[in-house]
């Protein structure tokens, strides 16, 4: 009996061991931290410090061969464009959300990518350009991405359809959107040149927190104008000796309004800070008129979050150690674009990884 009692109890801890390394093939958890120490100048305003925590971590399987699952969660509330959680609140416990829930299936024959739920963007960002969207934001509903081609050349096309916000007794605001480009590789050079279209549907009021972020609203109740934005994007990569260099441009109109219709955005990038001891810089500079994209869902720090502004972003890099990186980012913006006031922002990223 004893003997049979301990060859079970093997059976047991070697099926458990089992189980134990087909889950760890399948499913992987990771994230990171950001300490940061920001300080913001507002003509006319009392200078501000404040110091900011963000944390993400993330639950990844691949049940199948095809399908991916995730979900993540993050410090943070109800903003859709930002999880920083800001410190001295009395010590008062910080939220945490729901990031993302999503899951992305490949077609087997064709590599074409089906994603639906809370997800990472689908679209294609220009060299990480915040131009349309916050690098926080988690967009919501169905989108598909398929790549023609392979080698030097290939083209690409994104589509979403996307829900902002549903109503329970009336029409529910929407978004579709898609893009095509190409990617072309030549003697050592990367370039991608694209466009899209991306329409929003129904809307009827703020989209977040009764603010309307620069976009023009009448008696702060209602758009003036609908979004129907045309994007135009290019990138350029290099080498320059060892050092990776990276130029951009993206370019939006809003086919829907009358006045305060276009948005710019150009920049570069030198290095990448990835190897112990390695660096990176960046610099870009945009306008932002009052209409010509949404602006609850733009980048939150470029001019503190909004349309109807313009000016410079300076930033910079330097990989500490394997998981760690010390970033430093610097805003000079004009903001109130007929009443011009400026806004000047200041942030230093302690941001660690696991």
């Amino acid at each position: 009996m004893k003997r049979s009692a301990i060859t079970g109890l093997f059976v047991l801890l070697a099926s458990a061991g089992t189980m134990a390394a087909d889950w760890t093939e399948t499913v992987s958890l990771n994230g990171d931290l950001r300490y940061r120490h920001e300080q913001i100048d507002v003509e006319g305003e009392e200078l501000r410090n404040r110091q900011r925590v963000r944390m993400r971590m993330s639950l990844l399987a691949r049940p199948e061969d095809n399908l991916e699952i995730g979900v993540r969660l993050v410090s943070g509330g109800d903003d859709p464009v930002s999880s920083n959680q800001t410190l001295g609140d009395g010590f008062s416990t910080k939220g945490i959300g729901l990031d993302q829930a999503y899951f992305i299936w490949t077609h087997a024959a064709s590599g074409a990518k089906v994603s639906g739920g809370k997800m990472a963007n689908p679209f294609y960002l220009p060299a990480k350009s915040e131009l349309i969207w916050d690098s926080d934001l988690s967009p919501e509903g169905l989108a598909l991405k398929h790549v023609f081609g392979d080698g030097d050349t290939r083209f690409f096309v994104h589509g979403a359809g996307l829900w902002v916000e549903e109503r329970s007794a009336d029409d529910n605001t929407g978004l579709f959107g898609g893009q095509i480009g190409i990617e072309q590789k030549f003697n050592g050079v990367k370039v991608v040149l694209g466009g899209g279209y991306m329409n929003f549907t129904d809307l009827d009021g703020a989209l977040y927190d009764d603010e309307f972020f620069g976009n023009s609203a009448t008696d702060s109740v209602s758009f003036d104008y609908d979004f129907n934005l045309m994007e135009f994007f290019g990138v350029v990569e290099f080498k320059a000796g060892d050092l990776p260099v990276t130029l951009f441009a993206d370019i939006v109109t809003n086919r829907e309004a009358d006045t305060g219709e276009q948005a710019y955005m150009f920049g570069a990038k030198l290095g990448k800070a990835k190897k112990v001891g390695s660096w990176e810089a960046k610099y870009n500079y945009r306008e932002v008129q009052a209409d010509a994209v949404m602006g609850a869902l733009i980048d939150s720090d470029f001019r503190g979050g909004g349309t109807d502004a313009k000016g410079h972003e300076l930033g910079a890099a330097y990989q500490l150690s394997s998981k760690s990186k010390l970033a430093v980012s610097y805003f000079v913006n004009t903001i109130d674009l007929d009443d011009t006031r400026d806004f000047k922002r200041l942030m230093v990223d302690l941001k660690f990884k696991f």
